[in-house]
């Protein structure tokens, strides 16, 4: 398993609030400076959820799924993940992105998940992901020759 925060303070966030999250185990911690980010200052009700993976086709050099190029096109914006490695064949990812508030950025932000991810879905006052906010990304038909 690999999980990504911002910042030390929203991984010990998510690790107290949310303890189910993480299976029973050891964990190694590596850490590098980033902007600090005070974790009271993200808005959760604001977050985009979002589901990618990539898997290797059997016999064939080629991978499927937008995991990586997606990881890539999100370095401009706030979000955790976790990243499920335990079978070689496949990733599995769970992300939360902070939604910006600037309506181009925003734009930005559902296109590539719409080109990227498999699944993601906005927060619309609901709580709840319902067929008015997620959405099917175009991940899966994502290909990469290895």
């Amino acid at each position: 398993m690999e999980f990504k925060f911002p910042t030390p303070q929203a991984l010990s966030h998510v690790m107290e609030t949310a303890p189910d999250n993480f299976p029973d185990g050891q964990y190694k911690v590596s850490y590098s400076n980033s902007d600090d980010i005070d974790i009271n200052d993200l808005d959760y009700s604001k977050m985009a959820m979002v589901v990618s993976f990539e898997a290797q086709i059997a016999n064939r050099n080629i991978k499927i799924g937008g995991f990586r190029p997606l990881i890539d096109k999100l370095a401009d914006f706030t979000y955790c993940c976790t990243i499920n490695r335990t079978d070689p064949a496949y990733i599995k990812a769970s992300i939360r992105v902070v939604a910006p508030t600037i309506p181009s950025e925003l734009e930005e932000l559902k296109e590539i998940l719409q080109k990227y991810s498999v699944f993601y879905a906005f927060n619309d006052g609901s709580g709840l992901v319902t067929l008015n906010n997620g959405r099917s990304g175009n991940g899966a038909n994502h290909m990469l020759e290895i």
